[in-house]
């Protein structure tokens, strides 16, 4: 018996999300059938954070108990001739016993990407969210600046009954690369569709139509009614969880 952390990147456009839901395909209902074939797990997939549909991860991590019939270091190439090629494991290791994916991380760096330019790409269009002309990124970077701390973000989430709305953000920040700008935002955890309110919000600010002072007043009231529209998901991706 052994305890084994999985690295995982995906494309979520396929999938209702990572958590597994009945008669729906799910990135953890494909792990979890491929892993039966390799592997006895006698625990289920417990994820760093359950992206929803259409979501897609660069760095997920997962881990399961259970024994492995091959070594840790062979089980990534086992899986991935099993997985369909929109899911790939990337590493593989063996764990102290209480290693938890979601409860032992430290912080969770997620990332929505925007295609800035005239006409749309078929080649982005899976992975950003287009934007025809230029943004502020200056207001941007001083609404982004807003959030770092300790804060209730009720007002850039949707609510979920008894759980609380207030996370810590360590960074956040914007990374410029020719037609692509990506939103990076680090935090201990994230609430359901944070991310996507909050850069719904943000690009308001940066198309001029809020300033960062409504921005703040906005986080403020703690109430999602004065929240810009939610993005869609293929632009976002989790990028890194941290332990």
């Amino acid at each position: 018996m052994g305890n084994y952390k999985l690295v995982l990147a995906y494309e979520g456009t396929n999938y209702h999300g990572f958590q597994r839901q009945p008669h729906l395909p799910t990135v953890q209902g494909e792990l979890e059938e491929a892993l039966e074939r390799v592997a006895s797990p006698t625990s289920p997939l417990y994820a760093a954070g359950r992206t929803d549909a259409g979501v897609h991860a660069k760095g997920q991590v997962v881990n399961f108990h259970g024994t492995l019939r091959l070594e840790p270091a062979a089980l990534p190439r086992a899986l991935n001739a099993l997985l369909p090629p929109d899911i790939v494991v990337v590493s593989c290791q063996e764990m102290e016993e209480g290693f938890h994916a979601r409860r032992s991380a430290q912080s969770r760096e997620y990332a929505y990407y925007f295609h800035v330019g005239g006409s749309p790409s078929p080649f982005y269009r899976r992975y950003t969210f287009h934007v025809d002309g230029e943004l502020d990124l200056r207001s941007m970077e001083e609404a982004l600046q807003i959030i770092i701390g300790e804060h209730d973000f009720a007002s850039f989430c949707r609510h979920e009954e008894g759980k609380s709305t207030v996370r810590k953000v360590m960074a956040a920040g914007l990374e410029r690369r020719g037609e692509l700008l990506a939103v990076r935002v680090r935090a201990n955890a994230f609430a359901w569709m944070m991310m996507r309110m909050l850069c719904g919000s943000l690009l308001e600010v940066g198309r001029g139509k809020w300033s960062p002072e409504r921005f703040r007043a906005v986080m403020a009231a703690r109430d999602n009614a004065g929240c810009a529209p939610a993005l869609p998901p293929q632009g976002l991706f989790l990028e890194k969880v941290t332990y």
